[in-house]
Parts: structure tokens; sequence; C-alpha cells
């Protein structure tokens, strides 16, 4: 049974390039050193130069469009949202900047923050599970480049937009993706503008605001920090927060989505304002958000909680660079080649996702056993991660290829030479 029919995957690849999209994903379950980032070749025995070639071409092929490498993806994200058992789903929105100033062959590359962040900026969608806080599968890649934007829903090259309108495009598509449970989608303080909040009209939103921005408030205009005054939030228990436990405190009020230098023809639309506070034993501050969403039918808690579940977009992001994939790192020369590279490494990702949240006893076993094949350290109060779930697999699906290589008398036989050598049984 191949990987795609075990998970029910959707692909209109053809046969022949359906089976070399599934080697790759299998290929991604590995972190990449920073000196080697290229795809790793479970067939390194007898085909290494094969296999590289074989990637090459595959990245390349015309008849590989970002649609048909998507499909999988989404699959998988709809199988996860179905199995969810949370009334509503998060979409974590958020951007992040692909540094590749010193990639001289990469002639795409467009002008970020600064002269020397120069490369390719992501703009990603990822599903969380809104009770446990558990990633699902991404839903959304655009990669913008120095000619466009490429869409992994998309195989036409699409013109530049803000960030917003690339956001707001990609949230209405999302709505159309008939996934089996209402979406919220959660945006850090780049969608805190009134105007543009009021353009989502009837889809579930959370935004975190800057202390700064206006809103009405019982007939006036206040600064969101203002407001904050005038609530008085409730301990609502324990947290964890950046590795240090604290105390939850929340309260909310109503404000209008009108800011001081508009107009408007008609009356503006009320959101909830939640002010979530964060402090350790002695009353000391360690994190206040004020928070806007459309959602009614939750408890202010709970839209605090979904905003700290926002964070696993910045921890997948870490995933696929320095903790795992090394993505500043590939020597792909074209944005089109990297963006059908970071859906398979996607797809791969998600793989991950669903190993590292299953809760059976039998997927604790394994991921204990791929924990000491990674030969990674762990905390004892987090004692699996994602990085040492991939180091682990890949060192899993190493042995499983030589077990298929070799015989039982050849691997003895290899290890009577180790020994002769290491002066002791290996």
């Amino acid at each position: 049974m191949t990987l795609f029919e075990q998970h029910q995957l959707p692909c209109i690849l053809e046969s022949r390039l359906s089976k070399r999209y599934q080697t790759l994903i299998m290929e991604h379950m590995t972190v990449n050193s920073s000196n080697a980032p290229g795809v790793e070749s479970l067939r390194h025995h007898t085909q290494s130069w094969a296999s590289t070639q074989a990637t090459w071409r595959f990245y390349h092929n015309e008849d590989v469009t970002f649609p048909m490498l998507s499909g999988p993806m989404l699959g998988l994200a709809r199988s996860g949202v179905k199995e969810s058992q949370s009334r509503y789903v998060l979409m974590a929105h958020d951007w992040c900047h692909i540094n590749f100033a010193k990639h001289h062959s990469k002639l795409d590359k467009t002008k970020m923050s600064h002269a020397l962040d120069v490369g390719y900026e992501l703009q990603a969608s990822l599903l969380v599970d809104a009770n446990t806080g558990a990633p699902i599968a991404p839903a959304g890649l655009n990669l913008l480049t120095s000619n466009g934007i490429y869409q992994c829903r998309s195989q036409e090259l699409q013109p530049k937009q803000s960030h917003l309108d690339s956001l707001f495009d990609s949230i209405h598509w999302q709505e159309q993706l008939d996934l089996d449970k209402p979406l919220v989608h959660v945006v850090d303080r780049e969608a805190d503008s009134a105007k543009d909040l009021r353009r989502l009209g009837s889809v579930h939103w959370l935004t975190r605001t800057k202390k700064g921005s206006t809103f009405r408030h019982e007939g006036q205009f206040k600064t969101a920090e203002i407001i904050s005054r005038t609530i008085s939030p409730d301990l609502k228990g324990v947290i964890s927060l950046r590795g240090k436990e604290g105390y939850l405190f929340v309260g909310e009020t109503t404000v209008e989505l009108h800011r001081k230098s508009e107009k408007l023809a008609s009356a503006a639309p009320t959101c909830r304002f939640v002010m979530s506070l964060v402090t350790d034993d002695e009353g000391k501050e360690l994190a206040r958000w004020y928070l806007l969403s459309n959602v009614l039918d939750v408890d202010a808690t709970e839209i605090a909680t979904w905003y700290c579940h926002r964070w696993n977009i910045e921890s997948w992001f870490k995933l696929l660079k320095s903790d795992g994939h090394q993505l500043e790192k590939w020597q792909q020369t074209t944005a089109e080649s990297i963006l059908k590279r970071l859906i398979t490494a996607s797809v791969a990702t998600t793989l991950i996702f669903k190993l590292y949240s299953d809760s059976l006893d039998e997927a604790n076993e394994f991921k204990g056993f791929l924990v000491k094949l990674s030969g990674r350290l762990t905390k004892r109060t987090k004692p699996v991660t994602q990085p040492s779930l991939l180091a682990g697999l890949w060192v899993f699906l190493q042995m499983c290829e030589v077990l298929d290589t070799y015989t039982m008398d050849e691997i003895n036989a290899m290890r009577q030479i180790a020994s002769s050598f290491f002066a002791q049984s290996v």
C-alpha cells in the first residue's frame, strides 16, 4: 500500500510522478544539516546520484503543478479537521522572511525589510485544533518574489499585492475549501485595522491589536490601552508561557470597529475586546494582549487561549528553517522550484504532526523509540519534540532500507569487520 492510499489522499499526478512524489515526501522526513541541505536519498546504498537527478527533473517538470502537489496536503487538512473534536478549527496566518542574500544564482529574489534581507517572503496558513492547540496541516502557501506571487492553489504567477490584500484573498479561498468545521482566522497585529477587519464580513476572525489603536467604546473614541483600564479581569487559571508558569487573567468588553478619522454612513459593526494578562507569583506582568474577535458564542478565556495557539505557526516556521529542513540553505535556483519543494516538505511535516498529536499507547511507544534513535536530549517536561521525531524517523527509515538491501548474514559479517576496528562487538 502506498503512502497516498494509506491516508486516502487525492493525487492527480500521473502514476510515475505520483510514485516519485511519495518518495520525495519520505525523503523529507529528516533533519537536514546546514552544510548538507539537499534532498536526502533513502536508497543511497545504490543510486544516490540517480536520486539527485530524479529530484531535479521532478521539480522542473512542467506537468508537476502547484495545485497537483497541494492535493495531498489539503487532503490531510480535511481529514485532520474531520477528526478534531473541537467546535471550531483555527487557521493561523503569518509571514516569514526566507533570506537568500548569499544565493547569487537565484535571480528572482526580492528585497524585504532592508538591503541585506533579500530572498522570498512566505505567507502561510496553518490549521490548528482549537481545543488542544495541536497543529493539523498547512492550508495555504504563498511565495512573494521580485516578479510576483506564486500560490499553492494556482500555477500562474500572480501580481504583487499588499500583505492584507493577499491575506484576504487566501481567507476567502480557504472559506471555500468545504472543511468539516467553521474556521476562525487568527492573525497577529498586521490585521488590526478597523477598516480592513470590516472587509472580512461574516468570516470568523481573531486578531491582536496594538495598544495605541483606537476604537469607539461607550460612545467615545479610546485607545486599546485606555479601554483595558475599564476592564476588571478575573483569574482563570495557571498557564505555561515561554517555559514558565503564570496566572492568566481575562476580561472583556464590546467595541465598535470605527476609527476617529473615519466617517461611516451607517453604524459600525461591533466586536469583542478581550484583555488577556499573565502574571507571575509576585504579580509581575509577564504578558498582556489586547484581542479583537467577532466570535460570540465562546467564553473570553477560550478566545485568549486560541491566540496562544497561534504560536504553532511560529514553531512550524522554525521546523522548516533552523530546527528541521534548513529552508534558507536550499539550492534550488528559482522560487517556483523552492515552492514545489516547500509543499513537499509541508506534507512531510503534516505526517509528523499526526504522529506527534496521537496519544494512543502504541503511538507513544513509537515516539519514545524515535527520540532514542535521534540521539537528542529532550526536557523532562517535554520528552518528545517534532525535530526529534524527524531526526529519529530518518534513522528508522534508513534501518528499514538496510534490512531490505542486505541479508542478516551480510549484516553480521559487517558487524564482525567493525568489531575488529573498534575492539568490541558493534
